[in-house]
C-alpha cells in the first residue's frame, strides 16, 4: 500500500513537471531545428510596416545554405540574422557576403545589417518576438537595432 502510494506521488510529479516541456526553446546547435519559430521570421505587429523583413526574410531562405533567417525592418534600416546549414559553415564568409550583396541590390532605400552569427539571430529573434508583444515604437526599435549592428561588428 505505502509503496504504491509513493509510486502514484512520483508519477504526479513526473507528469507535472513534463508539463511545461513546450514552453521551453529549443537551442539546440544541431538537428533539424536549432530554434522553432511559429511565424514567418519577420515581426507582424506593431507600429512599422514590416513587410520588407517579410520579403527578405523569404528571398533569403530560398537559399540552399540558410537554415532559417529573421528580420525586422524601420523606414531606413534593415536587419537580418540567419543562421547556415551545418555543411555550409565552411563557405561562411563567402554566404555573408552574397546575403548582404543580395539585400543591398532588392532593398537600395534600406541600411542594410545582416548575420548569420547565432547569438545575434537570437537576440534578433527576442526583439522580434518583444515586437509582437509590446508594440515598440520605431525610434526604440531603431536603437534596439543600432545596438545588434554594434554586436554584429564586434570580433570575438
Amino acid at each position: 500500500m505505502r509503496k504504491s502510494v509513493q509510486a502514484m506521488i512520483i508519477f504526479i510529479v513526473m507528469i507535472a513537471g513534463c508539463a511545461r516541456e513546450p514552453d521551453i526553446k529549443s537551442q539546440s546547435l544541431q538537428g533539424k531545428n536549432m530554434i522553432k519559430l511559429n511565424s514567418d521570421g519577420a515581426a507582424q505587429l506593431g507600429p512599422v510596416d514590416q513587410s520588407v523583413a517579410r520579403q527578405a526574410v523569404e528571398r533569403i531562405r530560398a537559399k540552399k545554405e540558410i537554415h532559417d533567417a529573421v528580420a525586422l525592418n524601420t523606414n531606413k534600416k534593415l536587419l537580418l540574422a540567419y543562421q547556415i546549414k551545418q555543411m555550409s559553415r565552411f563557405r561562411k564568409q563567402q554566404i555573408d557576403q552574397e546575403v548582404a550583396k543580395q539585400l543591398k541590390k532588392q532593398f537600395p532605400d534600406y541600411q542594410i545589417v545582416t548575420s548569420g552569427d547565432l547569438k545575434l539571430f537570437w537576440k534578433t529573434n527576442e526583439l522580434r518576438q518583444r515586437m509582437q508583444k509590446d508594440a515598440i515604437n520605431e525610434r526604440e526599435l531603431n536603437q534596439q537595432i543600432e545596438k545588434l549592428k554594434k554586436l554584429s561588428e564586434e570580433r570575438t
